[in-house]
């Protein structure tokens, strides 16, 4: 699907070069860089992305990652983009959150190039959620 693979070719490297750099910082922590469809099962195809950090010391009743992510939906009709955000598992977690739109918004280039403009703010509120989670984790 030509979006997706824009969307790939546009925001894979730039979350691949931040997943490189959180690596370093957080040598205990896993990250990945994943893209994947959703919404399989019903007309309403979508697609996202981003980098995630999985947290191997959560307790049971903790979250156990978050992410930096983009979403998009119903790629078969009007595709949407409909997330840029930073959002936690379910369980107890730092209240670090971050939601760069208000609602969604037709896929264009330019909705994408704006995406791009606002990944430096999503990667800080990435690492903030980082240092919130490593603060924790110090404390317990």
């Amino acid at each position: 699907m030509q979006h997706v693979a824009e969307l790939q070719a546009t925001l894979l490297p730039l979350f691949r070069e931040e997943a490189e750099r959180v690596r370093r910082e957080y040598p205990g922590f896993k990250f990945n860089v994943w893209s994947s469809s959703v919404g399989g099962a019903t007309t309403y195809q979508g697609h996202n992305l981003g980098l995630e950090c999985i947290f191997p010391d959560a307790a049971d009743h903790e979250a156990d990652c978050v992410a930096a992510c983009v979403g998009v939906k119903h790629l078969t009709t009007e595709p949407m983009l409909c997330e840029v955000e930073v959002e936690w598992s379910s369980g107890n977690h730092p209240e670090v959150r971050l939601d760069l739109l208000e609602h969604a918004v037709p896929l264009t280039h330019e909705a994408l190039h704006n995406v791009v403009a606002q990944l430096p703010e999503l990667f800080i509120a990435f690492r903030t959620a980082l240092q919130a989670w490593a603060s924790r984790s110090t404390r317990a």
